[in-house]
C-alpha cells in the first residue's frame, strides 16, 4: 500500500488526471457490505482491525489498511530557531504523538475525485470536516512531510476496533 501515493504523485506530477479505480475502496461501504452479508449467511466472522470513524456520525472513514506510515521528523524543533520554549531546549525526545493520520485517497473524497489539488475533506454523510489534503504534500506535527497527503485528524476521529 505505501506504494500506492507515490505512485499517483507521479501521475500527479506528469499532469495525469487520476482514475477514481485508483482509489482505495470506501471503507465505509465495505462495512455495510460485511455486515449485511454475516446476517445473510448466519455465520459471523469478526475480524479485528482498527477502524476510524466520523465523531460526529460515526460513519468509517478509513481503516487501518488504508493508513500510510510514515517516520517521525524533527518535530516542532526543527522550527524554534528564534522561540523560546519552557522545559528543556537540548532534550528532542520530548515529542508528542503525531496529530493526525495520513491514509492512501478512497473514493468518498469526492473533492479529491472530482480533480482539485488541495482542500478540505469533508465526511461524506455529515458534511462534517475530517482533515484536508493536498497533492503537493503536507507537514505532519511530528516535522514529517507526506506527499501526496490526505490528513485526517485525530480529534475529528474516533478510533475504534471493529
Amino acid at each position: 500500500m505505501i506504494l500506492f501515493p507515490m505512485m499517483t504523485g507521479d501521475s500527479y506530477n506528469r499532469g495525469e488526471r487520476i482514475d477514481s479505480s485508483k482509489f482505495g475502496a470506501d471503507p465505509g461501504l465495505s462495512m455495510e457490505e460485511v455486515t449485511s452479508e454475516v446476517g445473510a449467511t448466519g455465520n459471523s466472522v469478526i475480524v479485528s482491525t482498527r477502524a476510524y470513524r466520523c465523531k460526529k456520525c460515526r460513519r468509517v472513514v478509513a481503516l487501518q489498511e488504508n493508513v500510510v506510515d510514515h517516520v517521525p521528523g524533527e518535530g516542532e524543533t526543527s522550527f524554534e530557531w528564534h522561540k523560546r520554549k519552557s522545559g528543556n531546549p537540548f532534550n528532542k525526545y520530548d515529542e508528542t504523538e503525531c496529530s493526525s493520520i495520513f491514509v492512501e485517497p478512497l473514493r468518498w473524497m469526492t473533492t479529491v475525485e472530482e480533480g482539485a489539488l488541495e482542500g478540505k475533506l469533508t465526511c461524506v454523510h455529515c458534511e462534517g470536516r475530517l482533515g484536508y489534503f493536498n497533492w503537493s504534500g503536507i507537514q505532519c506535527s511530528c516535522g514529517s512531510w507526506i506527499t501526496p497527503a490526505f490528513q485526517l485528524h485525530k480529534s475529528r476521529v474516533d478510533i475504534s476496533t471493529n
